[in-house]
């Protein structure tokens, strides 16, 4: 039987939640949440439902939810998940728009998984520089900026 871990760290200055499911085998049932959620798979294989589609995620996979996608997803493999995750609010995703466009306007990102593994490692190391701390504001920001302009997370404003 796996350990099952939930760690989660909210960034005060950021204002930005992140956190890592580790071990976890239970299904998530429909539901959705009012703040913006990108993360990215390092383990386990799941079938996601998120605005009528289904889909297949495995490690590597970056997901992503806007405020108010309905989104359940289960176990696949007979393993446990291990994901790691950032609840942006609202608020925070129009300063980080205004930084990458210009405009204070809320994105719409019409991808909901996204199979790209630059991408993916753009956003593991932001993930980790929340999860520690190690490294001053300033990083921390530059890297959600850059990972939020990457071409191949589209979105809609």
């Amino acid at each position: 039987m796996n350990r099952e871990v939930k760690t989660v760290v909210y960034d005060s200055e950021l204002h930005i939640e992140a956190y890592r499911f580790e071990g976890v085998a239970q299904p998530f049932p429909n539901h959705f949440h009012e703040y913006y959620v990108i993360g990215f798979m390092e383990g386990g294989r799941r079938r996601l439902s998120c605005r009528n589609r289904e889909y297949t995620i495995a490690k590597g996979d970056i997901v992503i939810f806007n405020p108010g996608d309905n989104h359940a997803c289960v176990q696949t493999d007979g393993g446990a998940l291990d994901y790691c995750g950032l609840n942006i609010t609202r608020e925070i995703m129009l300063e980080l728009a205004a930084e990458v466009t210009g405009r204070r306007a809320l994105p719409g990102f019409t991808r909901t998984v996204v199979r790209d593994e630059d991408v993916t490692g753009c956003l593991r190391p932001l993930h980790e520089l929340i999860m520690n701390s190690s490294l001053e504001f300033e990083g921390r920001a530059i890297a959600i900026v850059d990972f939020a302009a990457y071409p191949a997370v589209r979105t809609t404003i």
